[in-house]
């Protein structure tokens, strides 16, 4: 294998595809294939539970594939002045140069990198733009306990409601027991349903390395899911697990409703729990007629109080209701728009969190049960 690249397109490829490095258990699953064929030289990088495939192009004197040390490589090429640089590779070892410099690599044949199935069919397309909002909406809510691994993913569904005038519905959730984003949006190309549990690990991956410029074209095969746009390939393994049900938990009712002022709320949360226990991180609601006082107490420290205005439209019960400040200030920073809309039922009913703009995308939360004054 002999190549010639230009220092950043190469970087860029290797990059991309090292974000599937997360497992040293075996020491090829630390290592990039690098593949060289006409114009181009395609970069894999796989841990059994996520493989990314990209490319770049080069000048290619003699095809031929490699697996070179990822982090290694990636360090190297970074280190490197702008410009073109030389690759060489036989079954053992590579040479890089670029000049007055030189970097000798030991190989391992290509020949030992694991094989990754092709999935050909597509189920769906989405713009990268689509996609990454889908991710970022609703991942920060899953679980993170290895115990329950139905709740370490993202359920990513089609399901057919209001066919007749709509078309299917694609919809995103996450959850990790004590809140909850749902986010959904009408797709008429989708022409048949799926169920799938995306690792939210791979969810991660996938995140950092999508431009939002583009399409992406999803193939789900089996326990597989593909994601493919004009810079790389994702595979990921599925989780195969029960979700939730989710539907479920969704209140249909509410006693209290009211909207508020997105930045002004998060300012005032921030501030607020600043002097938050450092366990709970609870933030006390009180409802008032036209005013929501927040407030904390922190053993030791002292605590805080704001007051700030709400709109409604009817006259509503005072009450008081808690929340783990985290947890709130998550969601309220993936809603879009100025306005929040806020329903409660009573203090130990989940409240429910959504622009006002939109009904597509809403956060629940657990409330935390006020201790006896």
């Amino acid at each position: 294998m002999k190549v010639i690249c230009d220092k950043e397109k190469a970087i860029e490829g290797v990059r991309i595809a090292q974000n599937a490095i997360t497992s040293k258990t075996l020491p090829i699953l630390s290592h990039i294939l690098l593949s060289a064929k006409e114009k181009r030289v395609e970069v894999t990088a796989t841990n059994l539970e996520t493989t990314i495939r990209s490319s770049f192009e080069a000048d290619v004197e003699e095809e031929g594939s490699i697996c070179l040390p990822g982090d290694k490589l990636h360090s190297i090429l970074r280190e490197l002045p702008t410009g073109k640089f030389s690759l060489e590779a036989d079954e053992t070892k590579s040479l890089i140069k670029m000049n007055d410099i030189s970097f000798t690599l030991v190989a391992i044949p290509s020949e030992e990198f694991p094989e990754v199935p092709p999935i050909t069919k597509t189920t769906l397309s989405l713009s990268q733009n689509t996609l990454q909002g889908i991710l970022t909406k609703t991942m920060f809510s899953a679980g993170q306990d290895e115990v329950r691994p139905n709740l370490n993913c993202v359920l990513l569904e089609s399901s057919p409601e209001n066919q007749e005038k709509e078309g299917f519905f694609l919809k995103a959730v996450a959850t990790d027991g004590r809140r909850l984003s749902y986010l959904t949006i009408p797709h008429p190309s989708i022409s048949e349903p799926f169920k799938v549990l995306i690792p939210l690990k791979a969810a991660r991956q996938l995140t950092k390395i999508l431009s939002g410029e583009g399409e992406v074209k999803i193939g789900i095969e089996e326990n597989r899911i593909l994601f493919v746009t004009s810079g790389f390939s994702f595979f990921s393994q599925l989780i195969e697990a029960k979700f939730p049900d989710y539907q479920g938990v969704i209140p249909r009712d509410y006693k209290v409703s009211f909207e508020v002022d997105k930045e002004r709320f998060i300012a005032a949360i921030k501030r607020v729990s600043l002097l938050s226990e450092e366990q709970t991180r609870l933030v006390k609601f009180y409802l008032e007629e036209n005013s929501l006082a927040i407030s904390s107490t922190s053993a030791g420290l002292g605590s805080a109080y704001e007051k700030i205005p709400i709109k409604k439209d009817r006259e509503i019960d005072k009450m008081g209701i808690s929340f783990n400040a985290v947890f709130l200030l998550e969601a309220l920073r993936a809603i879009e728009g100025e306005i929040v809309e806020v329903h409660l039922i009573d203090q130990e009913s989940p409240g429910v969190f959504l622009p006002k703009e939109s009904k597509n995308y809403l956060h629940i939360l657990m409330p935390v049960k006020l201790r006896e004054e």
